[in-house]
């Protein structure tokens, strides 16, 4: 049996046309359909479990974020394998039980799928690991482009797929749709609950990656509407994850610093973290003073990061909430 965990903030609209895109699987017994409730309305549980009896829906009581909702609905699942989906995701095809019946048949560990926007563009999927995270760098405005250049200068390999070919070994796979065998979890281990949103599934790909291999179908495919529904929910103005000038991007710097301490250790964090001060300064001096607003608004937040180091470098275990 698949289990499939969604986890719900305020995403009734996403969550119906997701589920109005697999009525051909309603009657399955072979799947399994959890929706973990983070802090929205009665009104959408009824909403929807109306529209969708099979559906199975888990309280968390609180925002408690991607991590520990993911893990509540794992530890209620029956399958055999679970797959984490994006509430804000839809099928075209039938990739989610051949994606299910192809890693039930491999030796990989866990599994993803090409992601695409709705206009049928090739979405970033899956990553292999780069020495030292180095490439969350490239976020940084104007320092991130500098080290972007200088490591397309020295040849540096690219670690993230724009669009894969065939099965194609990887190091992580976007939490948006991961699916993974249930055996592998029972010695891996749950998501990490120390991280509220972004980075999770990163961290925990690398602990499934000690197990066994994980691949990405390329020739399998999902619509995912990227980043819409947090951003709703967190009144950002864009979806992508690469602005860090509001609080989703504070959120999103903080999870990556986490994320660079537990995967690469205590060295490359300080790294990351000093050069994100540096990215800051750069942003500040080299920016025209009709574009310093947002150069101020990324400097903010590289001082409010400063304040969650100390429980990050010390690996403190606790919810490192910013939204």
């Amino acid at each position: 049996m698949l289990s499939v965990v969604i986890v719900n903030y305020h995403s009734t609209p996403w969550l119906t046309k997701l589920f109005d895109s697999v009525k051909q699987l309603y009657g399955s017994d072979n799947i399994e359909w959890i929706v973990v409730n983070n802090a929205s309305s009665l009104s959408d549980q009824q909403s929807l479990q109306q529209q969708f009896p099979f559906i199975k829906w888990l309280e968390m009581g609180y925002n408690a974020g991607f991590a520990r909702a993911c893990n509540k609905g794992i530890e209620a699942s029956k399958g055999d394998t679970i797959l984490l989906l994006n509430p804000d995701t839809y099928f075209t095809d039938s990739s989610l039980t051949t994606c299910y019946h192809n890693l039930k048949a491999s030796e990989a560990v866990a599994c993803g799928v090409q992601l695409y926007t709705p206009a049928g563009l090739p979405q970033y999927s899956a990553s292999h690991f780069m020495r030292g995270g180095l490439n969350y760098l490239l976020k940084i405005p104007i320092w991130g482009s500098i080290l972007k250049n200088i490591g397309s200068s020295a040849r540096v390999t690219k670690p993230s797929l724009d669009k894969a070919q065939g099965t194609q070994k990887v190091g992580w796979i976007s939490g948006a749709f991961l699916m993974v065998k249930k055996e592998a979890i029972d010695k891996a281990g749950m998501l990490d609950e120390s991280f509220f949103l972004y980075g999770e599934e990163v961290e925990w790909c690398f602990r499934l990656g000690k197990i066994g291999s994980l691949e990405l179908y390329g020739n399998l495919r999902v619509v995912h509407l990227e980043g819409v529904n947090i951003s709703n929910a967190s009144g950002s103005e864009v979806n992508d994850y690469n602005h860090v000038f509001d609080k989703k991007g504070l959120q999103l710097m903080v999870s990556n610093h986490l994320l660079v301490r537990k995967v690469f250790g205590l060295g490359w964090c300080v790294f990351h973290y000093l050069n994100y001060m540096w990215g800051s300064i750069i942003c500040v001096v080299a920016n025209p003073i009709k574009q310093k607003k947002n150069a101020l608004l990324f400097l903010g937040n590289c001082l409010r990061l400063t304040g969650w180091m100390p429980a990050i470098l010390l690996n403190v275990k606790k919810l490192y909430k910013v939204l």
